[in-house]
């Protein structure tokens, strides 16, 4: 395979924008600087554009079983959204069955993910049925390359939720193995009871989704979790923070020397709960749900600031069929949004150029962030020497607007539906092969992502 010379780039890091260019021998970016000759490369013209890191998104669900139906997406077709929109590199779910060993359920995530993905994939581990042996696991799995580790506060009658004893064995086992453990933090017994008490009034249009999983519910979880993990001291991450009260929690903890990192998602960046008042209020429930203008006002003070870490979709779309599935009752409807294909041009968009967001803080925030977490850094998310030829080509002169018939998910639909996108990705590279070449696919190049295991 010949090596590449992309010249005249702007390159975007967390540290800011340099020009310059970029040489690639075959997976790996072989060199970087100014005025790079060589003979033997073949060259591509930047044309003075943007070149990024390839994007990560942490927090993917591709195919997963939620409310009897699973995710539009599959790894094949969530992957090749990912790529349309930059992302090179997710990290996905395993799904533990009942009685099923935590080793078990990553060679059957492994099977659904290898020789389907377009992008290369990490894995987070679940654990949602946790004994004794599934604890000796620990250590085994993260000298794998797996690091980090799901826990459920919520959803105990899906078999999922874990008690405080079994989530301070975790933490301690997670820790002594050198891993992370997350947290989808909302207190599942105020949500089973409010929501039970709302079901038995038949109040279950969309917005008593919101208001079934209150705040509060985040907030205690959050606080209760880092008070757990005080005297045990294993690293924490909270996918999916939605408001102001449990950043600020979470943000304590972390003054105190607890190693805690956040992570939001555009969606709740973007909207209100007064969505959910909308007749197709519906179609936007996920969990946690949406909170108020404030609570999204604090979430893009609190990335600029450094106190959020992580920007991922949780993106687990369904179609509007499967959004009907339950009658537009909140408590029967699948909970999920699609999302990985918008996540860099929201960002952009609605961060950058409002002013809300430096660009190095969007790179930091879906790029170096989430490698340097889950043990990719410096393989991923960053353009230095001997790291992957991971890039995307970005053209900031462009201008679309979203649209569920230009985006490449299976689902038929999009809560982006009518966003103004800023600027354009034009081009896509994937461990030194495009993926994406001015606006064309590069078919012969598709479904070769990879496992990436951490760096120990």
């Amino acid at each position: 395979m010949p090596r590449k010379l992309i010249k005249n780039a702007k390159i975007v890091s967390a540290q800011g924008i340099e020009p310059g260019d970029i040489l690639i021998e075959r997976e790996k970016i072989l060199q970087i600087g100014k005025n790079l000759q060589d003979k033997e490369a073949r060259v591509f013209d930047a044309g003075g554009k943007y070149v990024f890191p390839g994007f990560i998104d942490a927090h993917t669900h591709m195919g997963v079983p939620i409310r009897g139906t699973r995710s539009a997406d599959d790894f094949s077709s969530g992957s090749l959204a990912a790529l349309y929109g930059g992302v090179t590199t997710i990290i996905d779910f395993t799904v533990q069955e009942k009685g099923q060993s935590l080793a078990d359920s990553i060679v059957q995530r492994k099977k659904e993910a290898d020789g389907r993905s377009s992008v290369d994939y990490a894995l987070h581990c679940n654990v949602t049925d946790l004994d004794e042996k599934r604890l000796k696991e620990i250590p085994a799995i993260v000298k794998q390359g797996i690091v980090s580790f799901k826990v459920f506060t919520a959803y105990r009658e899906a078999g999922m939720q874990l008690d405080d004893r079994q989530i301070l064995d975790l933490l301690w086992e997670v820790k002594q193995a050198g891993g992370t453990v997350m947290f989808h933090a909302e207190n599942g017994d105020i949500i089973s009871f409010l929501s039970d008490a709302f079901v038995r009034q038949g109040d279950t249009d969309a917005i008593f989704h919101a208001h079934s999983r209150p705040v509060l519910a985040e907030v205690e979880a959050v606080s209760r979790m880092v008070t757990l993990n005080q005297f045990i001291q294993c690293p924490l991450y909270f996918v999916h923070l939605t408001a102001a009260e449990s950043v600020q929690i979470a943000a304590m903890a972390k003054q105190g020397g607890q190693n805690v990192y956040l992570e939001t998602c555009p969606q709740y960046l973007l909207f209100d709960q007064s969505v959910y008042e909308r007749e197709d209020g519906y179609r936007y429930i996920a969990a946690p749900p949406f909170r108020s203008k404030k609570d999204s006002d604090y979430l893009w003070q609190a990335l600029q600031k450094g106190e959020i870490d992580v920007v991922g979709t949780d993106h687990c779309p369904f179609t509007l069929e499967q959004k009907e599935m339950g009658g537009r009752q909140f408590h029967l409807t699948p909970n999920g949004l699609p999302g990985v294909e918008t996540l860099f041009a929201l960002l952009y968009s609605e961060g950058v150029r409002k002013k809300r967001l430096s660009m190095e803080r969007l790179v930091s925030l879906i790029a170096e962030e989430p490698a340097r977490l889950f043990g990719l850094f410096p393989q991923k998310g960053i353009l230095m020497e001997g790291a992957d030829a991971d890039l995307v080509i970005f053209n900031p002169d462009a201008e679309e607007t979203i649209s569920a018939a230009k985006l490449h998910s299976a689902t038929d639909w999009t809560p982006y539906e009518g966003f103004e996108s800023k600027g354009k990705i034009e081009s896509v590279m994937l461990r030194g092969q495009w993926l994406l070449r001015d606006g064309i696919l590069q078919d012969d190049n598709l479904r070769k992502g990879r496992f990436v295991p951490a760096l120990l």
